[in-house]
């Protein structure tokens, strides 16, 4: 009886644990804190890539530019996980091919985003 009773309240700590992870505010305020940027648009100022990213999003009945946006949004996300400045878009649509051609999941209509998360140098 007493390890049933354990067991549960591991399960209960590790979903409250989880749950409580996934709206990090230090991540969400840093978030709002990186820049999208184009390549046209990233100037002249010293950077470091940290990473290539690429995100997707189903077409849906949210059309492609909506589809787009939320890629878009992710990148950013996923630049603010790394730390990052700023996220550097530098193809997406509905015509990009996937980096990794293996992440094609389905025969869904999809946009592809894909992008470098960048920190700029001290000057």
């Amino acid at each position: 009886m007493h390890r049933w009773c354990a067991i549960l309240i591991s399960v209960v700590f590790v979903a409250a644990c989880s749950s409580s992870n996934s709206s990090d505010p230090d991540l969400e305020a840093w978030t709002r804190e990186v820049r999208v940027l184009t390549p046209a648009r990233l100037g002249d100022r010293d950077y470091d890539e940290i990473a290539a990213l690429e995100e997707q999003e189903s077409i849906g009945t949210l059309g492609e530019a909506q589809a787009i946006n939320i890629a878009t949004d992710r990148l950013r996300r996923a630049a603010a996980r790394l730390d990052a400045d700023a996220v550097v878009v530098v193809a997406c649509g509905s015509n990009v091919r996937p980096m990794d051609e293996m992440s094609q999941r389905s025969m869904v209509p999809a946009v592809i985003c894909q992008g470098v998360a960048i920190r700029w140098r001290s000057r």
